[in-house]
């Protein structure tokens, strides 16, 4: 054979190879499913740009399933929180909360309110954003670490859509994704 013949096989052989074990690699490390096909919940791209924190999971329920559209974005902050309290009042929340990702400015509807959920010691608070959209921030802390869940709509939470919310961050497959990330 010729040099030149062998050296444009070689190359495509090593290409071959290479770009299968990619393929591979892609699909051993690729963050596992949360939600179901039959889930009223679709997973969805995270929208928000690069941060000292990173990437986490967002998740859409139509109006059909939720009332009106609500958006979820979900993740784990490493460090983020007391290693020994977790996420205990307030001030723990809206330290460690991604609110601001949405938007600069927002009002606390009332206190917030602590919560077990998904394994976790949780504190709830919602807020109105200045656009007037609702939402609900969660967080929860374990071994230092804090998860961070966001549901937001346009017009209001109803009890319907929080209900559904915490159905997905109660999910087997998150608390499984949470665990992964160190939360």
């Amino acid at each position: 054979m010729r040099p030149s013949l062998v050296m444009a096989l070689a190359l495509g052989l090593a290409a071959l190879v290479g770009g299968g074990g990619f393929l591979v690699a892609r699909a051993l490390f690729a963050p596992a499913p949360i939600v179901d096909a039959d889930s009223a919940w679709r997973e969805a791209a995270w929208p928000f740009l690069r941060d000292a924190w990173p990437a986490g999971r967002a998740f859409r329920c139509d109006a059909a399933h939720c009332g009106e559209e609500v958006m979820v974005y979900a993740r784990v902050k490493m460090g983020m929180c007391d290693c020994v309290a977790g996420v205990a009042d307030d001030d723990d929340l809206e330290r460690v909360s991604d609110a601001s990702l949405l938007s600069p400015r927002m009002t606390a509807e009332g206190p917030g309110e602590s919560a077990e959920l998904a394994g976790l010691k949780t504190r709830l608070r919602r807020y109105r954003t200045d656009g007037g959209a609702a939402l609900a921030v969660l967080a929860g802390g374990r071994n230092c670490n804090a998860f961070v869940a966001m549901a937001t709509a346009r017009h209001a939470l109803s009890p319907q859509a929080m209900d559904s919310v915490r159905s997905l961050i109660s999910t087997p497959a998150m608390s499984r994704w949470v665990a992964s990330r160190g939360g």
